[in-house]
Formats: C-alpha cells, sequence, structure tokens
C-alpha cells in the first residue's frame, strides 16, 4: 500500500497545472525518488509541455523570491535549472552580482583546475531540516543550452557559481545535505539562520531581518 501511495501522489503532482507548481522536500518520503534520481535531459526542439513547466518554474521563482529552482524540486525529473538573483541577495553577500531571471537546460559544471573549494550558508527549498556552510569550488567551467538550443561554454565564479553548483547537483540526484559532511558547520535552518545574522555587519542585519520577512510571508 505505501508504494501504490507513492506512485498515486507522483501522478497527481505531474497532472497538475504547470501553474500550481509545489516546491517538494526530501523529508516527504513520497518525493525522494524525483529528488535523489538523476533527471532527463531536455530534447530540442523543446516541446509544449517543456515550455510550460519552464514559464511556471520562473513564476514560482519570482514568487519564492529567488535564488534558484531545479526541476525535480517541483517534482519534474528534467534537466532544466532557473535562476534569478535579485538585488537583496547581492546586497547580503560579498561580491554578487545581481542576474536576472534566466534558464539553463541540461547543464553540467566541472571545478577550474587550481581553484579553491569555499564553505558558505546555504539553504534549500527542498530540504526543511538542514542547512549550513556547504564546500563548493569557487570557479567552474560550465556548459549549458539555452531555450533555442543554442550550446554555451562559460567560466564562472564565486557566488553565482555557488548557486549554478547548487542546482545542477538537483539534476544530479544530489542535495546539501550529501554535500554537508561531518566537518562542515550545520545545523538545523533556524540555528544557521541565526548564525548567519550573528556573522553579518551590524548595518547589514536591519537589511537581513526585513529580507528574511518578506520571505516568510511568500
Amino acid at each position: 500500500m505505501k508504494y501504490i501511495s507513492i506512485i498515486i501522489a507522483g501522478l497527481l503532482m505531474n497532472s497538475a497545472p504547470l501553474s500550481a507548481l509545489n516546491i517538494v522536500t526530501i523529508e516527504q518520503q513520497e518525493y525522494q525518488h524525483v529528488l535523489k534520481t538523476k533527471a532527463q535531459p531536455v530534447k530540442f526542439p523543446l516541446n509544449q509541455t517543456d515550455k510550460q513547466l519552464i514559464a511556471a518554474m520562473k513564476t514560482k521563482l519570482y514568487q519564492l523570491g529567488g535564488i534558484g529552482l531545479a526541476a525535480p524540486q517541483v517534482n519534474q525529473a528534467k534537466q532544466i535549472i532557473v535562476l534569478y538573483i535579485p538585488e537583496e541577495a547581492a546586497l547580503l553577500r560579498e561580491n554578487v552580482i545581481p542576474y536576472p531571471m534566466h534558464v539553463m537546460l541540461n547543464p553540467t559544471y566541472e571545478a577550474v583546475v587550481d581553484t579553491k573549494v569555499q564553505y558558505d550558508f546555504e539553504g534549500c527549498y527542498s530540504v526543511s531540516s538542514k542547512s549550513g556552510k556547504v564546500p563548493r569550488f569557487n570557479q567552474i567551467k560550465l556548459q549549458y543550452y539555452d531555450e533555442s538550443g543554442q550550446y554555451y561554454q562559460t567560466i564562472e565564479q564565486g557566488f553565482y557559481a555557488r548557486s549554478l553548483q547548487h542546482e545542477i547537483d538537483h539534476i544530479n540526484g544530489i542535495l546539501i545535505i550529501d554535500r554537508l559532511t561531518p566537518n562542515c558547520i550545520q545545523g538545523t535552518v533556524q540555528e544557521m539562520m541565526a548564525l548567519r545574522r550573528a556573522e553579518l555587519p551590524e548595518e547589514k542585519r536591519v537589511l537581513f531581518d526585513a529580507v528574511m520577512k518578506k520571505k516568510l510571508k511568500k
């Protein structure tokens, strides 16, 4: 009966209107498979279903307030990620450049030779029980396709590279809980939010509180 319930839940989610996407979490047993399994590449030209999914993901990410969203997070096993770094996110971190909403299809990354691994706070919409300082490459070689099927290869660094690694991990069935080794600073979401706030300069704590208050209302 347990497996029948999981299958039914998946079918209901997949048949739901794409305009009503819901975030699924690893704590929900019926969605563990989609979050822990490598997603399928999309094919070009995009079919109508994929176009609708991308549009719905953009809307959902705007509603969430950024930073990134991968298709498995809305129970869709496809290699689609959407990124959006609003100005307020850039104000809360050093060397962060705001980015408008954009889409990457079938993306992959690899570390640039001799790049450093850095630790920074990360949360995840699909992990409600834990967050922490996740190790990421500071510089990566990125490969992806846009919505028209055009191929790109770029070098990215800093917070944007971190965001890309987080989202591309999702389409490979990897979550932040897989990256948080025992030596990483980690804890409940509430504990890590308090720690992150404490590490900010006093003038940024007011902005942090305002941003968090706004996110809680979403």
